[in-house]
């Protein structure tokens, strides 16, 4: 019988602002845009179909550029807490990026885009369940 060999995704960003984030990591204002960019919509779709990888327990992710607000998108329907890390397989995020782009239009990796756009801008999610993952923020 074989292992599963355990895949290292990768974090889509390293913010401040995200669950783990370190005061030396990059500061999300860096990356707000002041209009949506080329292919949010449907970055933010991919995002939304990704894999949720296990479900946290807490008060959600709070939004640090408007307080009165929580970082938790509504995926599937139901409302996550924004720290929920998801994936496609390849890339980890916390559910909470969704929220960031479609509030402040923050701004993701090229890299990430392309490989968005190459899956069909969709998460096949039962693929990705068959996976084994090694992640952390």
């Amino acid at each position: 019988m074989t292992a599963n060999v355990a895949v290292k995704l990768r974090p889509i960003l390293q913010c401040r602002e995200f669950p783990f984030g370190m005061i030396h990591d990059l500061s999300m204002r860096t990356l707000m845009a002041s209009q949506p960019w080329e292919h949010q919509a449907e970055v933010i779709d991919y995002l939304r179909s990704g894999y949720i990888l296990g479900y946290l327990m807490g008060g959600g992710l709070r939004d640090w550029f408007d307080p009165a607000c929580r970082a938790n998108p509504i995926i599937d329907g139901c409302v996550q807490d924004g720290a929920t890390p998801m994936t496609d397989g390849v890339w980890l995020w916390p559910a909470g990026l969704i929220y960031f782009i479609e509030k402040y239009n923050v701004r993701v990796p090229q890299a990430f885009i392309d490989h968005a756009k190459a899956n069909g801008w969709r998460v096949d999610r039962e693929s990705v369940a068959r996976g084994v993952y090694d992640y952390d923020f």
